[in-house]
């Protein structure tokens, strides 16, 4: 298989911030709408499809019986956000981010509790006529994974594998950040090691493009670009995976964002339009690597 690009997209809103950080982000998921536009609109320019991976509850109108009670609704419930990714004339996946953004390494989080959220993503998704492959976990807690066939998901991001992932908690948060400000070469993945059985396929993380929000937002524009042009450059070498993703909301945190991501899919066209990589949604891409026609 030749070298593939992946884009995912954490579409939750507010679902997966913390109470005390909702304040910091108010401003962005206020001006959500306006962003996932902007955001469909680049995509189109650039004829990238991606795999938007919603929190199930954005499919509910406000005051729906299935539903947590959640205010300021707007940040919890989007159900014209769904249709305006599904009109889009690029044809976009829409996975899963769970019904309410669980994370597994809760004990709160049980086998049956997991299997809930699934099923009732799983009723959405049917209720919709949208086929449910695609899996992102919330805060990339992967578990659970032999129950993710019985819904009909045939892939998942895995975590990104990146050289400080096994260092302790605060050298590896530095490490993060060393890494992302100095624009080094992300993982890339041979796309014949991603089976982990016959129904089901990882495809881990590459980069996350990192938000303006604190100490973040002292990270050069250039530091992100140049650490995503060099993953691409090494997947087209070695004919790997290159999966980038960040949360819509992410793009309020600065303008800068938006320069970001449109230098990435540039270059991203550019290598397509050369014959040297291929644009694949994780439905896409999972559904060749278990054997499927491409």
């Amino acid at each position: 298989m030749s070298a593939t690009f992946i884009l995912s997209l954490d579409t939750e809103i507010a679902w997966g911030t913390d109470a005390w950080d909702l304040p910091r982000f108010a401003a962005c998921f206020d001006g959500y709408r306006p962003l996932v536009r902007r955001l469909l609109d680049l995509l189109e320019r650039y004829e990238v499809a991606a795999t938007w991976a919603v929190v199930g509850h954005l499919f509910l109108p406000p005051g729906d019986p299935r539903a947590h009670p959640r205010t300021p609704t707007a940040w919890y419930h989007a159900p014209e956000v769904i249709e305006w990714i599904r009109g889009a004339r690029t044809l976009h996946e829409i996975g899963t981010h769970t019904f309410s953004h669980v994370y597994t390494r809760e004990s709160s989080t049980t086998r049956d509790v997991w299997l809930a959220e699934l099923r009732a993503c799983a009723e959405l998704h049917r209720q919709h006529g949208l086929p449910l492959r695609s899996l992102v976990f919330p805060r990339n807690q992967v578990a659970y994974l032999d129950t993710l066939p019985e819904v009909g998901i045939r892939a998942y991001r895995g975590e990104e594998r990146s050289w400080y992932r096994g260092l302790p908690a605060r050298p590896r948060r530095a490490a993060h950040l060393l890494d992302r400000a100095l624009g080094l070469p992300p993982p890339t993945y041979a796309l014949d090691m991603l089976r982990v059985n016959a129904q089901l396929v990882n495809l881990p993380a590459s980069q996350f493009l990192m938000a303006y929000d604190g100490l973040r937002g002292r990270i050069p524009t250039a530091s992100r670009v140049r650490q995503a042009r060099l993953g691409l450059a090494q997947a087209v070498r070695r004919g790997h995976l290159y999966h980038l993703w960040f949360h819509p909301f992410n793009l309020g945190t600065s303008p800068a964002m938006f320069d970001a991501l449109e230098a990435i899919l540039r270059e991203v066209a550019a290598l397509r339009a050369a014959g040297q990589l291929r644009v694949m949604t994780m439905q896409s891409a999972a559904h060749e690597l278990l054997g499927g026609a491409p």
